[in-house]
């Protein structure tokens, strides 16, 4: 209650006037991405703690590190995130002025978990270095989708909750690619895990909504994250992006917001086949839902039937609309739902499953 509480009151300084996020770049006041000790240890006090001192895992296999590689480039974008919306608060920007009375306790928390996203960042970092004799990954230049303070913690809420269902799924690989060997990395990866869930639990609280979304949250993986940050990136400000080894997709947009059981429509940047392909949905625990859609509007080459080779005359913007029915109601899909443009045939019952079918994706989709 406090937390919708003070949203509440944050709205009514709002009016009508709107900031756009302008590029966000690295290094930090601090240092960071490459601190000094001193800086350090400012950074255990903000963000209530220290790194583990547990032994490191004896060895990574390639597969890992490619994790570990994901999971530093995605801390930076949060990192990025945070440091400039607490900056637009404290600067008071149009949209980002808070009422007296909450800002303090908003500033205060939102100090606290950027602080501990540079630590996350800062780990997942170290372990590449280790593993890779002093390599490193570099942060990019970042520009954001807010406008406003709701518009912030709306997207800090869905960026959480795809770095939670990223995490559980490289729990999963590391698993299964390193076997006991990866009891210590497992242990990590589950205390990060539960920190970005009391975020997304916090941010889910400042919109009115319920602190969790569904008792099993939605499970993403590394193609579909590091496609979807692609998003927010400048292209050509990643120093090193191609030392992670992982597909990018073609991007799928929801032409407007989804708010429950109905149609559902979605831009796609190419040529589609609806009797070659379907659309992929994945929520919770359940297995992958597949709908059939149907091509509604056309731009430039647009559908392409049976022979998807036709595909390379295509104009740049071409644009295709498809429309299929989200089974909200009926699958019970609160929270964080994924969808892919996937080819027929395969048996679908992971979200890996879909991810090694995909041709356009992820759109990414919060209902409640």
């Amino acid at each position: 209650m406090k937390g919708s509480r003070l949203l509440a009151q944050s709205l009514v300084l709002w009016g009508n006037h709107l900031v756009n996020a302008g590029p966000f770049s690295f290094p930090l006041p601090n240092g960071f991405p490459f601190p000094s000790n001193a800086a350090l240890e400012q950074l255990f006090t903000t963000a209530g703690g220290n790194f583990t001192n547990m032994p490191l895992a004896p060895a990574f296999d390639a597969d890992s590190l490619t994790s570990w590689k994901l999971q530093a480039f995605n801390e930076f974008m949060e990192v990025a995130f945070f440091t400039q919306l607490i900056a637009n608060i404290t600067d008071r920007e149009p949209g980002y002025e808070l009422d007296p009375d909450s800002e303090g306790y908003i500033l205060n928390a939102l100090k606290t978990i950027q602080a501990q996203e540079e630590m996350h960042a800062y780990n997942a970092n170290d372990a590449v270095r280790h593993f890779t004799n002093g390599s490193h990954i570099f942060p990019c230049t970042y520009v954001f989708p807010v406008s406003d303070f709701l518009s912030a913690i709306s997207f800090a809420q869905t960026f959480t909750d795809m770095y939670i269902g990223l995490l559980a799924n490289i729990q999963q690989r590391t698993t299964k690619n390193l076997g006991a060997g990866s009891n210590s990395i497992i242990y990590v990866l589950a205390q990060a895990l539960g920190q970005e869930g009391q975020q997304s639990g916090w941010f889910r609280a400042l919109q009115g909504k319920p602190p969790s979304a569904e008792p099993f949250l939605t499970s993403s993986s590394r193609e579909f994250v590091f496609s979807w940050l692609q998003r927010f990136i400048i292209p050509g400000t990643c120093p090193n992006i191609e030392d992670i080894p992982l597909q990018i997709f073609p991007s799928l947009d929801l032409e407007s917001k989804v708010v429950g059981t109905g149609p559902v429509t979605l831009l796609v940047p190419g040529p589609v086949d609806p009797e070659s392909q379907d659309l992929a949905f994945v929520n919770g625990a359940l297995v992958p839902t597949i709908v059939s859609f149907n091509v509604t509007e056309i731009s430039g080459c647009g559908m392409v039937r049976n022979d998807m080779a036709g595909i390379s005359g295509c104009g740049r913007g071409m644009v295709t609309t498809i429309t299929a029915e989200f089974p909200y109601a009926h699958n019970v899909m609160h929270g964080l739902t994924l969808a892919a443009v996937v080819r027929k045939g395969p048996t679908f019952v992971t979200t890996e499953d879909v991810t090694n079918a995909t041709v356009y994706g992820p759109a990414v989709i919060e209902v409640q």
